[in-house]
């Protein structure tokens, strides 16, 4: 009897083949991305952990502004500390190239900590004029050992040979500063160089302005970081951190989390649609499969074997789509971890790809489908035998509430009215269908929404924040009156000063180490606004911060914050909160100049000028300014934007493609439910078809339906994609960003016009089948 009943089942899945392949296949793309994702994700970590060990990655940084280099002898005194080395660390202009670019600069020293992954080449000798600059750099300018390159250092131009390329784990992912978002390795990248040969281009032999730390096991952090900033605190410490606080890591280790997030969240969502789907299908079967059942019960057939006969189609879809998508998921992961590899500049580990993920997506497909299948059955299977013989009655005639409004019918044609009348007739399927919509629409809405996104992040603050042309950053503060003869021209429309001061931020909830960016308060060139759209002002006192500090803080506007600022000298004060802007990404406060001079020892200095000129004026600037001793970085606003955008055209392809795929889920449940539709309205059809009527006439039994349930579907779908944006919000947040309610009316009506392509695809795709159909056959179908 089981091998009969397997063979019926082959048999009744072959015949609605359509049905079950689509929901294997919603089903596989949810388990080929969960292991694609997982499997890249452990890949990552393995890379991540061999890349540390080999550059022997150190435990702690240490910043300060200039210390003697004999400062490791007392910090490896510290109780914890098992090893330190002094470094340098600058920034210098590229000369030579076509476009503006810089590099980080750090220094290296033998066998040292934080040593570059050489990819070709090898590290510079002592006290020679040699440097290996970053992976990206030197893949951007086709730059190859035995290159010369060409660095502007206080004014002067030196020239270095080229013996390598390689990366460290402090520039798998470098940005000048976290507002940036996306690194650029073309026009910022890091580069190593001997410490003696930096100390003789700085001037600084014997000196280092950072302090790498390693860590004994039984290290007490928190203790250890006090010691370290009271030993450094005359040199002018202003920042202890652990490595996993290192810009670089903090963005590898958030993407590693996210990765585990999506994983989590992806075979849930498809899995839910593909229920949908399977159990529409599996009911309709079981209704036409009435009598069969009561007859298989009346031979003796125990219901609960023919509920375990439903269960295996559901089952059976549950297998086919976890096994492919386990074979898809480990045949993509290679090149997904290679995206990422690329993308964070690691070194690729060759590992074994483990079939734990294949076992557990094989598993939780096969259980998930093969529940919803029991829960078709159920009903069925509790019929006394002799009722389950006879064939079911007919369905009530039921009117939709939509037909109470006065003249709604007049709106169709008979066949439409007798698709409305449909959805009525079967609620269940209806709802459904209603509610499987409603998550395509919001699968694909808020995939279209998260474009915005970027503009949020990064091009808000590049381009209304920031209304500059130029930035000019100094070496060190320089006085207000210098800086403003520094850059004077004749064609400059506007200059502002501006001062950074690192500080470390404390409120009730947290502590942040920020810079305090302090602007004047008519500033036209930093703009700052609420999420109001409100423009933000800086008062003479106070604090204006993000929203994305404000919540890791825990503070509104009125609460007071502790604010340490290290350097000059360490003073500590009470600051209110004056206001919060709507930037969700980065560390950055602002005041006012005057509020800076009174919680620090700047007064009446800049350490950097923002500039807007038109073209002409700005070439000239930038051509004087290249030989200024006290020039570190010239920006040009615009060319980052320009950048910036070209950067953004391949991650807006992938949105695009996953946004189909929301359409392709949609499709799939529209069209398995007028399927089932078609194949419920076959007699009415011919009926209809021997009145003559022709097939596009017909069709409106199917579409009308759908076109209805699918409005249905967007108006459901709408709070869905809502609620979507907040958990993502609430979930997704980080320590470096936080993420906003991102829906917005563009994207859903994009989406909107995406959903009714789905519906229009699935309407002529039942066309063909109509079309295929000759009346006579239509009316000796049976029910």
């Amino acid at each position: 009897m089981v091998g009969y009943l397997f063979r019926k089942m082959l048999r009744d899945m072959r015949k609605g083949a359509a049905s079950y392949i689509v929901a294997a296949v919603i089903v596989m793309t949810g388990f080929a991305g969960y292991s694609v994702m997982s499997i890249a994700a452990d890949q990552l970590e393995d890379s991540k952990d061999y890349f540390f060990e080999k550059t022997n990655f150190c435990d702690a940084f240490a910043e300060v502004q200039e210390a003697p280099a004999s400062a490791v002898k007392e910090l490896e005194r510290i109780e914890g500390i098992s090893g330190a080395q002094a470094r340098l660390v600058k920034t210098a202009r590229v000369a030579g190239l076509p476009a503006e670019a810089e590099l980080k600069l750090i220094s290296v020293s033998g066998d040292g900590y934080n040593l570059p992954l050489l990819s070709r080449g090898m590290m510079p000798q002592a006290g020679e004029r040699q440097i290996i600059p970053g992976d990206g750099f030197s893949k951007a300018w086709d730059l190859s050992p035995g290159d010369s390159l060409k660095l502007s250092v206080g004014g002067r131009e030196t020239a270095f040979t080229i013996v390598g390329a390689g990366i460290s784990p402090e520039n798998i992912y470098l940005v000048k500063n976290i507002n940036e978002l996306l690194p650029t390795p073309d026009t910022y990248d890091a580069a190593f160089m001997d410490y003696d040969m930096m100390a003789r281009l700085y001037g600084m032999q014997g000196r280092a302005n950072n302090f790498v730390l390693t860590l004994r096991p039984d290290a007490d952090w928190e203790q250890v970081r006090k010691d370290v900033e009271e030993t450094l605190k005359p040199y002018g410490c202003y920042r202890v951190y652990e490595n996993k606080e290192e810009l670089s890591v903090s963005v590898l280790e958030m993407e590693l989390e996210q990765l585990n997030k999506v994983t989590a969240a992806i075979p849930f969502l498809f899995l839910m649609v593909s229920s949908i789907i399977l159990y529409i299908t599996l009911h309709r079967l079981i209704e036409q499969q009435r009598t069969q059942i009561g007859t298989l019960m009346a031979l003796g057939i125990p219901a609960r074997s023919i509920a375990w006969h439903y269960t295996a189609y559901g089952a059976a879809v549950g297998l086919a789509g976890g096994f492919f998508g386990g074979i898809g998921g480990s045949m993509a992961a290679g090149p997904m971890a290679d995206f990422y590899r690329v993308y964070f500049s690691l070194p690729k580990v060759s590992s074994p790809v483990s079939p734990r993920y294949m076992i557990i997506g094989i598993f939780a497909a096969t259980l998930f489908c093969a529940v919803v299948g029991g829960l078709s059955v159920k009903s069925a299977t509790r019929l006394a035998p002799a009722e389950a013989l006879r064939p079911a009655p007919p369905k009530n005639a039921r009117q939709l509430f939509l037909e109470k409004i006065p003249g709604f019918t007049g709106l169709f044609t008979v066949p439409g009215t007798m698709a409305v009348r449909s959805i009525a007739r079967n609620p269940r399927r209806s709802a459904l269908s209603l509610f499987g919509i409603a998550c395509a629409y919001m699968i694909t809405a808020t995939l279209v929404s998260m474009n915005s996104l970027f503009d949020v992040f990064l091009f808000d603050y590049l381009e209304k924040n920031q209304q500059q042309d130029i930035t000019v950053s100094f070496s060190a503060p320089v006085a207000a009156g210098d800086a403003r003869r520094a850059v004077r021209s004749p064609g400059i429309e506007r200059i502002e000063g501006i001062v950074e001061v690192p500080a470390v931020l404390r409120g009730p909830d947290d502590e942040i180490d920020s810079v305090i960016q302090g602007i004047p308060q008519d500033s036209e060139l930093c703009r700052l606004y609420g999420e109001d759209g409100q423009e933000v002002r800086v008062q003479p006192e106070g604090l204006v911060l993000s929203v994305h500090m404000a919540g890791r803080l825990g503070v509104s506007p009125g609460d007071l914050l502790e604010v340490e600022v290290s350097y000059p000298e360490k003073r500590i004060s009470r600051v209110p909160v004056t206001a919060v802007f709507s930037q969700y990404l980065g560390s950055s406060a602002y005041m006012s100049l005057q509020g800076v001079e009174k919680i620090s020892e700047y007064r009446d200095a800049y350490t950097s000028m923002l500039i807007k000129a038109p073209e002409p004026v700005r070439q000239e600037l930038l051509n004087r300014l290249d030989d200024a001793t006290s020039v570190t970085t010239i920006q040009n606003r615009q060319q980052r934007v320009d950048q910036y955008r070209g950067m953004m055209g391949n991650l807006t392809g992938i949105m695009g493609v996953m946004a189909f795929m929301g359409v392709l889920v949609g499709l799939a449940v529209i069209y398995t439910s007028s399927l089932i539709s078609f194949e419920e309205l076959k007699r009415e059809l011919a009926t209809l078809r021997m009145l003559g009527l022709s097939d596009r006439q017909c069709l409106d039994t199917v579409s009308v339906s759908q076109w209805l349930l699918t409005f249905g579907g967007v108006i459901l779908g709408v709070p869905m994609t809502m609620g979507a944006s907040r958990l993502i919000s609430s979930t997704m947040a980080l320590e470096l960003f936080s993420i906003p309610d991102f829906v917005d009316g563009a994207s859903l009506l994009v989406s909107v016009g995406l959903i009714f392509l789905a519906v229009a695809m699935s309407n002529r795709a039942i066309l063909k089948k109509m079309k295929k159909i000759t009346p006579v056959e239509l009316l000796r179908e049976r029910e």
